[in-house]
């Protein structure tokens, strides 16, 4: 089935004060509306970003629609009439009183969550002249893969760090179907100068689909910086949309059409079955 989706990936520099995260939110969201964007992504930490991984607890919720974030995104979608991806907000794990799950939250236009994915890969590591980052000690792993219908587009979920295991991408595409896959990240400023762009490509060229990365940038507090430059790639590794630096979004046309002529010119993905095999 033939598809077309406007969609729009949001860059912003969350800080440790959820409503003030969430007014930057309402403000981007209308700008990429008003763009006509259908589909919305929020990068990972849009509503908290603090000094200590454990300070996300304070804006955690359970997402029964209770909650100040989820109830900030239906808003915004009904009011807009937009699909919004929320690339990553704490959700409390019953049990736990001190990690979270860091979920993307997929929210219709009628203001109804529809689909969740849990981030699988935590960022645990030590950075050669940069922070320690230990994400495992305030959040809780994921296990389930997650591709959702959007406007009959398939779009497969994932977190940040995710984008260092390929496997994850082949079974999305492979698997699952997608066609266009959502990589919302706070990459470290150290990181992302070395991996990102690189990354990112590569991603889009092996499974041959979209990429949509809603980056944030800047300092967050004087523990934290992140890279920003949002993308949005096309299934031959060809950047079509980027932001280097500063809050606004990335707007693109993505359809079925170059999915299917890339896929059609390079059969990999037929390849790589028998392969398996």
């Amino acid at each position: 089935m033939s598809w077309d989706l406007k969609v729009a990936a949001v860059q912003m520099r969350s800080v440790g004060d959820l409503t003030a995260n969430l007014e930057v939110c309402k403000k981007l969201v209308g700008e990429a509306a008003s763009g006509g964007a259908k589909l919305v992504v929020l990068p990972e930490c849009f509503s908290f970003l603090g000094r200590a991984d454990g300070e996300k607890l304070k804006a955690a919720e359970v997402l029964d629609g209770s909650g100040p974030v989820l109830k900030a995104l239906a808003e915004l979608c009904t009011q807009h009439g937009v699909w919004i991806i929320g690339g990553g907000t704490p959700e409390i794990v019953q049990g736990d009183p001190k990690r979270a799950y860091n979920t993307a939250v997929v929210v219709d236009p009628r203001g109804r969550l529809v689909a969740t994915y849990r981030k699988i890969h935590l960022f645990d590591v030590d950075i050669p002249g940069g922070a320690t980052l230990r994400e495992s000690d305030g959040t809780v792993a994921g296990e389930a893969l997650e591709v959702v219908d959007i406007e009959g587009v398939p779009v497969g979920l994932s977190i940040c760090y995710d984008l260092r295991f390929p496997e994850l991408y082949r079974r999305l595409v492979q698997d699952k179907g997608a066609q266009v896959v959502v990589i919302p990240a706070a990459f470290t400023a150290h990181t992302g100068a070395a991996h990102w762009h690189v990354l990112m490509r590569a991603r889009a060229i092996e499974n041959q689909c979209w990429i949509v990365a809603a980056a944030q940038w800047g300092k967050h507090n004087d523990k934290r910086e992140s890279y920003g430059h949002s993308l949005i790639v096309d299934p031959w590794g060809t950047i079509v949309g980027e932001k280097a630096e500063g809050d606004g979004v990335v707007l693109h046309e993505l359809d079925s059409a170059i999915v299917e002529k890339r896929r059609a010119q390079m059969p990999c993905g037929r390849h790589a079955v028998l392969l398996k095999r």
